[in-house]
């Protein structure tokens, strides 16, 4: 079997994609085509393309005229008597002549060919993006696009939105076409982040006092964010029980992670003197020291002091003599007590001590001194000059 072989230029112009083979030529008409197509030079490959052209839309009037003499008489054969061929044939032979031409620089426009020095315009608008890229915007602020550019002063046109109310990532994409029609784009990146912490606002004072032993009741707080509804979680206790200063704190964190704060000073502070429960009056014998106890209430711990000298006490409220009294000398001591708390509050009672006497009026074996009463009932008779 006789074998045939693609020329370099159609093999070239096959395997680039310009020309695709027709299963219904065969290949030694295909190689037939490609030898003679070889030979013409431009002009001639154009007048061999609109004759083709031409003939088809023709409708092929009088297809299949058998002789090259009948060439001038039939418009099957074209000014080289060269015959138009099967309806396979003619359109395998246009691609090539057409892949041939534009490899040659001719521009084709629809059924016309122009031969032009000038290559096609091949080369696409450059876009450039202005301001940052990615951009970055944060959530419920504004974004305002900063457009883009074309080198060759093409309109550029833009595409896509920002939520800036959610968090995400944005695409705005930007195109221009030149003369040519030839269409670049660019596209800008947007995301759209959450930085900021939500804001907690206390409900109430932030500083609130509370008397020892009362009760605290919490007045809470609330908190505002960009991504939508937050919520408020509480820490930290108050003892009223005992005096101190307490922090309460209110955390809201939004969903992006950022954590907003606030903080209440809570103060447990005693302003309640102690009451002083025992009575104003003592009485003690003489020759000792000891009186009694001085008593008092309050929710903290009470400590006692006396006024003058003659008295002493214990924080603890033991009241003495500092000397043991003589009644025969001195029967009844006055003095203040103070009683004062933890927190510094006092209140003050005035006290009577009375001193019983012991053993009589005069009691001291030291003087060698002693008194007695009698009585008695008696008569007698008197001379007197």
């Amino acid at each position: 079997m006789k074998q045939f072989l693609l020329t370099p230029i159609f093999f070239f112009l096959l395997s680039s994609g310009l020309i695709i083979a027709n299963e219904n030529v065969s290949d030694e008409k295909i190689s037939e085509i490609s030898q003679r197509l070889e030979s013409y030079n431009t002009d001639s490959l154009i007048e061999r393309r609109d004759f083709l052209i031409s003939y088809q839309e023709s409708g092929g009037a009088n297809e299949g005229a058998p002789t090259v003499a009948a060439a001038a008489a039939s418009p099957e054969f074209d000014s080289k008597g060269v015959a138009a061929g099967s309806a396979a044939e003619r359109s395998l032979e246009i691609s090539i002549i057409e892949a041939m031409l534009v490899a040659l620089g001719i521009v084709i426009l629809d059924n016309v060919t122009e031969d032009s020095t000038t290559p096609p315009d091949t080369v696409f608008p450059v876009i450039t993006i202005l301001g940052d890229n990615p951009a970055t915007v944060e959530l419920g602020s504004s974004y305002t696009d900063a457009g883009a550019t074309s080198d060759g002063g093409e309109t550029v046109s833009t595409s896509g939105s920002v939520d800036t109310n959610t968090v995400g990532s944005y695409d705005i994409t930007y195109s221009a076409t030149d003369a040519a029609g030839n269409t670049s784009t660019a596209t800008r990146i947007v995301n759209v982040v959450d930085t900021t912490a939500p804001v907690v606002t206390l409900t109430g004072a932030a500083t609130v006092t509370v008397e020892l032993g009362g009760t605290y009741t919490e007045l809470g707080a609330t908190a505002t964010d960009a991504s939508g509804t937050v919520t408020v979680v509480t820490s930290g206790t108050v003892d009223t029980g005992t005096v101190g200063s307490y922090t309460v704190t209110y955390s809201s964190t939004d969903a992006s992670g950022n954590v907003g704060t606030a903080t209440r000073t809570v103060n447990v502070v005693d302003t309640t003197a102690p009451v002083i429960t025992s009575s104003d009056t003592f009485v003690a014998d003489e020759n000792q020291t000891a009186i009694g106890t001085v008593t008092a209430t309050d929710l903290q711990t009470v400590t006692f002091t006396v006024s003058g000298t003659e008295l002493q006490i214990t924080s603890g409220g033991v009241l003495t003599f500092v000397t043991a009294p003589d009644y025969e000398t001195k029967s009844v001591y006055t003095a203040t007590v103070t009683a004062t708390d933890a927190s510094s509050n006092s209140t003050t009672q005035d006290i009577t001590v009375n001193v019983n006497d012991v053993g009589g009026i005069d009691d001291d074996p030291g003087t060698g001194t002693g008194t007695s009463t009698s009585t008695g009932t008696g008569t007698g008779t008197g001379t007197g000059t």
